[in-house]
């Protein structure tokens, strides 16, 4: 029954010149089969609008909601440290590192040089090489006037605890300790001579032999004739005078007129220069590889002496 009143309504609209389509009845329409004319689009809303929609009014700084938490997501991912933490690793790396290259007790190896007289007389004692890992010693060979005696040949009783470098024609030998505290022995054979000379090596020391001059009593392959006599080879406190080091009770003296220092030890008079001395004659010297000259002399004011050819006079104060 409904759909005849529809049918009815629909046809009585038509006749009466009213669209379908304009008929609040939306049945009516369907009925026959009209369609509603198309509504007109709405406006595209803009792609910056449609964002800024979204994201609110930081949009222009990209500040949206999903690209902050992209943003954090993947500093987090790339930097999974804060700048403090990174810091603190750091610092605590270094210390390790620090820790792990510090010397026991604290305290770094004191760096000496020094010369040694060396007596090989049966039953007396070798030198004593102080070493440490991680630093060279050089040991270098000398007779008795100073000049250098070629090495020939040497021996090491523990190769797996030393490092040794000879180039084959010096009188130079340039030993590292490879171990803390092992300790060994060196053979050296010279040149010309028949007694090898025998050293101790003693790493782990507080005080490490940067270089020793090794001072043999005699002399050497490379000695230059002397008018003047031998000088006294096993005078020890020449030996000390030439390091630097006066025994103890000499008194040091002001020199004027050259570089030289001087002490006074008992009645006699020490003179430390790279000068020649003339006059007074001298009683015993001692000469290093670098050059330098110890006199030991009677006691004078005046000393004559040759620097490169040309006479110099020193003057000594405190006499």
């Amino acid at each position: 029954m409904k759909k005849v009143i529809t049918s009815i309504t629909a046809f009585s609209l038509l006749l009466a010149g009213i669209p379908v389509w304009a008929a609040d009845n939306q049945e009516l329409a369907a009925l026959f089969g009209a369609q509603a004319p198309a509504q007109p689009a709405a406006a595209p809303v803009p792609v910056s609008a449609q964002s800024q929609n979204q994201a609110g009014p930081n949009s222009s700084l990209g500040a949206t909601d999903v690209s902050q938490e992209a943003f954090s997501k993947t500093a987090r991912q790339m930097m999974p440290l804060t700048p403090e933490q990174i810091k603190t690793l750091r610092y605590l790396f270094d210390q390790t590192q620090k820790a792990a290259a510090s010397d026991p007790g604290d305290k770094p190896p004191k760096p000496t040089s020094s010369s040694m007289l060396v007596n090989l007389s049966p039953g007396a004692a070798p030198p004593v090489i102080r070493l440490r890992a991680g630093y060279i010693t050089s040991l270098v060979f000398l007779d008795s006037t100073g000049e250098p005696w070629p090495i020939q040949a040497y021996d090491l009783g523990n190769p797996k605890s030393f490092n040794i470098r000879w180039d084959q024609k010096s009188n130079t030998l340039m030993v590292q300790a490879v171990d803390t505290y092992q300790a060994g022995n060196l053979a050296v054979i010279l040149k010309d001579h028949n007694t090898p000379v025998m050293l101790t090596l003693m790493p782990g020391q507080h005080e490490v032999d940067y270089r020793v001059d090794l001072r043999l009593p005699s002399l050497g392959p490379n000695a230059a004739p002397s008018i003047t006599g031998l000088p006294d080879t096993g005078n020890s406190q020449l030996l000390n005078f030439l390091d630097g080091v006066p025994p103890a009770g000499s008194k040091e003296l002001i020199v004027a007129g050259g570089s030289c220092q001087a002490w006074v030890s008992g009645d006699r008079l020490f003179l430390r220069t790279r000068l020649t001395v003339l006059s007074p004659s001298w009683l015993s010297t001692m000469r290093s590889p670098d050059g330098t000259n110890v006199y030991e002399m009677t006691k004078a004011p005046v000393i004559l002496a040759s620097a490169n050819g040309r006479i110099v006079q020193l003057n000594i104060k405190g006499l």
